[in-house]
């Protein structure tokens, strides 16, 4: 009896172990009979635990098109479909929820022409607008607050960032006061349906300082206030995300630079609506595992090079340029995950981009280093640092590469799409592991085989899971090879 007891304590602590080291599961999938030459689809969550399904069909022609919206449940099972009423030329930009609507933008061959698509979640039931738009010729984030449109976009005419308010009822869109310098440009948009508000997080810059500054809109588009983020002496604040909650426990969680503004040098944070600087400051070089997507011999030889350079008064020889993302909200207060990354340029290429600062050329791809995530509490101090190693994830368009998620148990999740495989990396804390993780997706039956995967993607679904998809091809020994549009459910 007595080893039995033991035993069965030794299991107990090892459960949760065992747990969280096993593989994630396929519970299901699903297979749409879409061609990767004459289709387009986005895979679209939504808070009920539900998918929707856009499609974009076209003849062998190519001149003509049938653009569908399908929902399915948690189990992938059909519930209703809506059809849209588009011209073929339209393709889609951006999509946002909020409930119990869906909000999809569509944009003509005439980059000022629009079309804002409502749809509602539990029946399908679609309501479309057209719109001219002059500003926006490319929109790089959307929100809707009580109906509303926050839109941040490049303006045609300058190619300077504008922040757009629409209200589908007035038809007309008001230009919001936003960036005035030629340097600054957005960093972040939160609407919070709670408070009522809207966030807009600037980066204002004249080229060699950086500041950040937090506007409040409501849903009506009036300016409620502004918040100036002040840096300290030697340090610019170059992006920022902004908590959700009322303006007294807001935050921003972001990165400082020093002289070049092009990169950064370690994360801050910072209460909105301090008065003072009373943020906290970190430095790479302060991280525990910052550098571990070096190896061991070169991340040690970096961090004592970099910490007498420091010592000394000069200024780091590894620089990173980060892309954030958004703040995820725990239990316990928040994580903040971003990608290093560099550019990477067309041979002999010398023609410039006015979007880019310094009039660097510009890049035709982005190539990641490593993700990072970081763990802080309610009032913005570090808890832990992790990373996960990023190795030939390249993107044509700077846009994210990993999908990140928080699990039960306070761990984290960060994954990507490999061709036929997810390679992914659960992280507990600041306990960092070089093992590589992955898995492979499976087909519908045993004896099938996935011969080919395109255009792979993942995005965060509900709870733990997450939805794998792209286009595959598969072969069967019993029945001839199929072309098809994959969605995998996979839960960690």
């Amino acid at each position: 009896m007595p080893n039995l007891r033991v035993l069965l304590l030794y299991l107990a602590t090892i459960a949760p172990a065992l747990l969280w080291a096993q593989e994630p599961q396929q519970p299901v999938r699903l297979e749409l009979p879409f061609e990767i030459g004459t289709s387009h689809l986005e895979v679209i969550p939504i808070p009920d635990s539900s998918l929707l399904v856009y499609s974009k069909k076209s003849n062998a022609w190519l001149t003509d098109a049938t653009f569908l919206i399908e929902k399915f449940d948690s189990q992938l099972e059909r519930g209703w479909s809506a059809q849209l009423d588009l011209k073929y030329e339209y393709e889609f930009v951006r999509h946002y929820t909020e409930s119990p609507y869906t909000y999809l933008i569509f944009q003509a061959n005439r980059p000022e022409h629009y079309t804002f698509v409502r749809i509602n979640n539990d029946n399908g039931t679609v309501r479309q607008e057209e719109y001219t738009l002059d500003e926006a010729e490319l929109m790089h984030e959307f929100n809707v607050l009580q109906g509303k449109y926050f839109i941040i976009a490049d303006n045609r005419y300058d190619q300077k960032p504008v922040l757009l308010y629409l209200d589908p009822a007035e038809k007309k869109p008001l230009m919001l006061p936003s960036v005035y310098g030629s340097e600054s440009t957005f960093s972040d948009l939160l609407v919070d349906p709670t408070q009522g508000f809207a966030d807009v997080v600037l980066t204002e810059s004249n080229g060699r300082i950086s500041r950040l500054q937090v506007k409040r809109f409501n849903a009506k588009g009036k300016l409620l206030g502004n918040y100036f983020i002040l840096q300290q002496e030697n340090k610019s604040l170059l992006n920022a995300e902004v908590t959700p909650g009322d303006s007294l426990s807001k935050m921003l969680l972001g990165t400082y630079g020093a002289r070049d503004l092009r990169y950064s040098q370690g994360f801050f944070t910072s209460p909105v609506a301090s008065q003072v600087v009373s943020g906290e400051f970190y430095s790479f070089l302060q991280l525990k595992n910052f550098f571990k997507y070096m190896k061991p011999r070169r991340e040690e030889r970096t961090k004592k090079r970099e910490l007498a350079r420091v010592a000394a008064g000069k200024e780091p020889l590894h620089r990173f340029r980060l892309l954030l993302h958004d703040l995820v909200v725990t239990p316990t207060g928040y994580v903040l995950a971003a990608e290093a990354y560099y550019p990477q340029y067309r041979s002999g290429s010398s023609y410039l981009d006015p979007k880019l600062r310094s009039g660097e050329r510009a890049a035709n791809a982005y190539k990641r280093t490593h993700a990072v995530a970081l763990g802080f509490d309610q009032n913005g101090v570090l808890l832990w640092d992790n990373t996960f190693p990023l190795r030939d994830v390249t993107t044509p368009e700077l846009t994210h590469a990993v999908e990140i998620g928080h699990l039960p148990g306070g761990r984290f999740v960060m994954v990507y799409p490999e061709e036929k495989k997810l390679q992914y990396r659960i992280m507990e804390q600041d306990r960092y592991s070089d093992k590589e993780t992955s898995i492979e997706l499976l087909p519908y039956k045993q004896d099938e085989k996935i011969t080919s995967t395109e255009m792979p993607g993942v995005v965060r679904w509900y709870g733990s899971s997450f939805v794998a998809f792209g286009y595959q091809r598969i072969r069967s020994p019993k029945s001839p090879s199929r072309s098809v549009f994959y969605i995998n459910k996979i839960t960690f």
